[in-house]
Parts: C-alpha cells; structure tokens; sequence
C-alpha cells in the first residue's frame, strides 16, 4: 500500500530571531538571511532582534506579522532558542535551530551544513517533533481563600523552586491534580519537560526523558529525606507546590524558567504548574536522531577508560 503521508509544507517565508545585542550572531544572521534568498525563500529578520545589529539588507517583520510565516530560525545557543520559545510558541510557527552556542541540544544545525540543511529544509524535506511546554504561574493566597497572581511565564526546559539562598533549605508540600503527594525539606524543588530532562535535571540526578513522551518530571534538590526520588508523572498533571514556614517571617522563593525568567514570591505563595496549551514545534532536517544528538553532545555511553 502506498504511503498516504501528506509531504510537508514548502518554506516560502522565512523570519530570523536571535539574542539582541549577541554581537558574535551578527554576522550568522546576514548570512541565514542570504542563503535563504538564494533558496527562494522571503527572508526577514524580527524587529526586537533587529535592534541589535546592523542589518540593513534584511528587511524587518513584526512580532504580529510573525504568524503569516513558515518557519522561525533562530540563531545562536539553546539559550537564544529557549527564549525564542516563550515568546513565540502560540504564533504556532515551527521553529529551527542554527547552533552558533556551545551544546546545541536544541540548535542542531552547525554552521558546517548550515546551506545543505536549509536548502532541504526549503524544499519540504524535513520532519516536525512537538516538544512540551509549561505554563508556570505564582499565585498569593489571602485569608479568605481569594488569589491573586503574583507572576506567570512558559518554560520549554523546566521552572526551578527554590529560596534564592545557597545552601537554604525550604519545606515544599506538593499536590498533584489536587492530590497531596508528599511533603519535603530540600533546596528546591524542579519540575521538567522531557526537553529539559537533559538540562539542569539532568545535573540533580533526573532521568533522561524522551522528547515525544507526555510525561513531566518531578526532581527534588538536596532533599533532607534520602527516600525523595525523582518521579514521572503524565504530561497533564496539574502541579501545586505550596509552603511550610513561620507566619511570623515568611522567606523570599524564587521560580525560575528555563534558567532566563525569575518570579520572585515568598512562602506564602502557591506555584502551579502544569502543561502550556500550545507546544512547541521544532523543525529537524531528515535524518534527525535524538539517540545520535545525546552521544555527540553528552558522550552518552562513551567509555570511561
């Protein structure tokens, strides 16, 4: 039987984002920009990127006008991509990565094959993975059970719960679904995506999650109890983490995102979080493999000796 699979969507129009003020990028973006053009593709570059260089042979495009677009490329680290996610996941534009950082998990295009993969990519030979986001909000409660929102951000990796003091120790008391799970003493608390299984979870002992599970990961940090393990809980779930602490001298907690964004609140805060409405949509040239990517950039199961 012959394959029914619809073939992908020609890239027509094209917008290039990056850090601001990355001066090293500079010069990657004019040259993605001519590389496109030679490829048939529109190419643009984002008007907050474009406040940061001098790029007055690539025409400028509005966060709105972002939408009417094929593809987002970013260029610079993961850093740059992680960034680039929060702030644009509900375009629903797919985006791709051109690795001008240093691990490029996330940015795998290298400057080596830059034109070979955007020529392909162009012409539709390319796949889509759909990684998970997360919708992180703090919330304080008044004695009459009334909230108000103190902060709220995505996270592509994971949101970070700790006190912001090294060495500090908090007492987390963590719901699932409105379930009380368990309460701790630990550092802090990380609540990760499978993207993010092999960022910071990763260094506090988290496992490696593939990126197409529907799975949240849940990592203590430092806990004081030696039976606190990480666990795997399904993507949907709804994560509240609440406060124990002194009502006389409540402590100062920070959440923080993907390592970029900080909400700062305090004890008497309640953090929720659970899964953002929109993924991400990462484009990858034909041939991607994840098992590849871990070994070239971690050196997953290279020997010891």
């Amino acid at each position: 039987m012959a394959d029914s699979k619809e073939p992908n969507k020609k890239i027509k129009k094209a917008v290039i984002v990056s850090k601001v003020y990355h001066r090293p990028v500079g010069g990657a973006i004019g040259e993605v920009a001519a590389i496109l053009r030679r490829k048939g593709v529109e190419a643009y570059v984002d008007q907050n990127t474009a406040v940061g260089f001098n790029l007055d042979d690539v025409p400028i495009i509005s966060r709105r006008s972002i939408r009417d677009t094929d593809l987002i490329i970013v260029v610079g680290g993961d850093g740059s991509l992680l960034g680039a996610a929060r702030s644009l996941v509900d375009m629903e534009v797919p985006v791709l990565g051109v690795n001008r950082g240093h691990l490029g998990l996330l940015t795998d295009i290298t400057p080596a094959n830059l034109e070979n993969a955007i020529d392909k990519i162009a012409a539709g030979e390319y796949s889509i993975e759909d990684r998970m986001m997360l919708d992180v909000r703090v919330f304080r409660r008044d004695e009459d059970g009334i909230e108000e929102l103190v902060g709220q951000s995505l996270a592509l990796n994971e949101t970070v719960v700790h006190s912001g003091i090294l060495a500090h120790m908090i007492v987390c008391r963590v719901s699932i679904n409105g379930n009380h799970m368990y309460t701790m003493r630990a550092d802090g608390i990380i609540v990760g995506t499978p993207t993010g299984s092999t960022a910071y979870s990763l260094s506090a002992g988290g496992p490696i999650i593939e990126p197409h599970l529907d799975v949240l990961s849940l990592v203590p940090m430092f806990p004081q109890s030696l039976n606190c393990s990480p666990i795997i809980l399904p993507g949907r779930s709804r994560v509240e983490i609440e406060f124990e602490f002194n009502e006389d001298s409540p402590e100062w907690v920070n959440v923080n995102c993907d390592g970029q964004a900080t909400i700062r609140a305090d004890t008497k805060c309640i953090v929720c979080v659970r899964q953002h409405h929109n993924p991400l949509r990462l484009i990858h040239p034909e041939g991607y493999d994840y098992y590849s990517v871990l070994r070239q950039k971690l050196g997953w199961g290279q020997s010891l000796v």
